[in-house]
């Protein structure tokens, strides 16, 4: 008797099928893997998610598509906290303000941020290969309400810190979709 005779092949199909559900869940892993927000802040850089920023003095409306507008900040570069970053957008949907977008530049100003992060939202884990230089970074706090998601791709040293009303993010993609055509 043979050892290939009491070892039964796996059928292949089987093996097509799991390479699919492996490829079809590792996008997700980063979104699985989000810390929770304890103390959710409802909003984001003074306003509450839903509410109109047309009334503040210190934005001015860059940008429209239709029901989305564009806001920035009329003067200096915007602060999180007491860290600079290069630039913010602020986006409304249907007069709700739904997201805010954030750029910044460099290792020490990732580091400041991420440290912001996890002092106002909790404590994150480092993502696997965040070591080595050039690979992206993903961090991802949920709340009921909130959503922040930090990425910076270390060979750039460009990141985009990312903060939405749970309720508004798959609004942005029906009217970014129906603009596309």
């Amino acid at each position: 008797m043979s050892l290939q005779s009491l070892v039964r092949p796996f059928p292949q199909s089987k093996l097509r099928l799991l390479f699919i559900i492996c490829l079809c869940l590792f996008p997700w892993t980063p979104v699985l893997s989000a810390t929770p927000i304890e103390n959710d802040p409802k909003g984001f850089y003074g306003s509450l998610w839903g509410h109109s920023l047309q009334g503040r003095s210190d934005l001015k409306e860059i940008d429209s598509i239709d029901s989305m507008h564009i806001y920035t900040i009329k003067r200096g570069a915007p602060l999180l906290g007491s860290i600079e970053l290069e630039s913010v957008k602020l986006y409304t949907l249907n007069g709700k303000y739904a997201r805010a977008l954030f750029h910044y530049q460099g290792g020490a100003i990732h580091k400041a941020i991420l440290q912001y992060l996890r002092n106002e939202f909790g404590n994150t884990y480092e993502p696997y290969g965040s070591r080595i230089r050039g690979l992206s970074q993903h961090y991802t706090w949920r709340g009921p309400e909130t959503q922040i998601t930090l990425t910076y791709h270390g060979f750039r040293e460009r990141g985009i810190l990312t903060v939405e009303g749970r309720i508004y993010a798959p609004l942005f993609l029906d009217t970014l979709s129906d603009n596309s055509y």
